[in-house]
């Protein structure tokens, strides 16, 4: 499908999908949300695309929501203004949602990531950044507090020290703290960065997609978990359920 707000493109097995709203800093109004959403349900469903890597045009990578978009008509039922923060944390729908279902995420990231801009990548499974990239935490200077599932997933990335301290503080990170903390899993030279995320999502997608799928959702289903007989069985099914996929695949190929 066309887009207006984005790129996409298939290299290499892999969707990039590329923010291409430079006028507004590559920030979400509630349409670049959407076609966001749209071009990474397009990936997971092509059979030829086994990972998915997101990343920009021009200096910022994304300068979170967009406080200048005009305001959306209201829904004539329910009489609610839709918004990109209604959207992307509703239940069952949200960001994270679809971030837990899709094929693997990699973010390629060489700019700024302002607010929503680098809360949504928490939930990519794989964030690589370049040198001149930074992260900035503004919530509390600007009055409102993190979002998109930050408060559970920051903690888990960094630590909860860390996270609470990035949080209070409103922090600005570069790219050698981002790294050093865990926030960014790999830095890289700037031009690089791309051809890396390409390179490693190309390496996923030759693996076997059933062990790829049962990995990544049983380590998102286990890493809040305290009761290890809990996890420990999660585990079991998942590898069963794998097994049996495989099985299923090999007879109908």
């Amino acid at each position: 499908m066309p887009f207006e707000t984005l790129r996409y493109e298939s290299r290499d097995k892999v969707a990039v999908i590329t923010y291409d709203r430079r006028e507004r800093r590559n920030a979400w109004n509630l349409a670049a949300y959407r076609e966001v959403v749209a071009a990474v349900e397009q990936a997971n469903a092509d059979p030829e695309v086994g990972a998915i890597v997101l990343t920009h045009t021009g200096t910022v990578f994304c300068a979170g929501a967009d406080f200048k978009a005009p305001p959306e008509p209201k829904d004539s039922v329910t009489g609610i203004r839709p918004s990109v923060a209604l959207e992307s944390m509703s239940a069952d729908t949200s960001w994270l949602h679809l971030m837990a279902r899709s094929k693997p995420t990699i973010t390629a990231i060489t700019g700024q990531a302002i607010g929503l801009g680098v809360t949504h990548i928490l939930a990519t499974d794989i964030r690589i950044g370049g040198r001149s990239s930074s992260y900035n935490f503004p919530f509390v200077a600007l009055g409102v507090m993190p979002e998109l599932g930050c408060t559970a997933l920051l903690p888990q990335l960094v630590g909860f020290g860390r996270a609470m301290d990035i949080c209070l503080t409103a922090a600005k990170l570069d790219a050698e703290e981002a790294h050093r903390i865990g926030l960014i899993s790999r830095l890289l030279d700037d031009e690089k960065v791309l051809d890396e995320a390409v390179a490693l999502g190309s390496r996923l997608a030759g693996y076997s997609v059933h062990s790829v799928n049962a990995t990544k959702r049983t380590l998102l289903a286990n890493a809040l978990e305290a009761n290890p007989n809990t996890l420990l069985k999660r585990e079991v099914d998942a590898f069963v359920a794998m097994i049996k996929a495989k099985r299923a695949a090999q007879t109908s190929a």
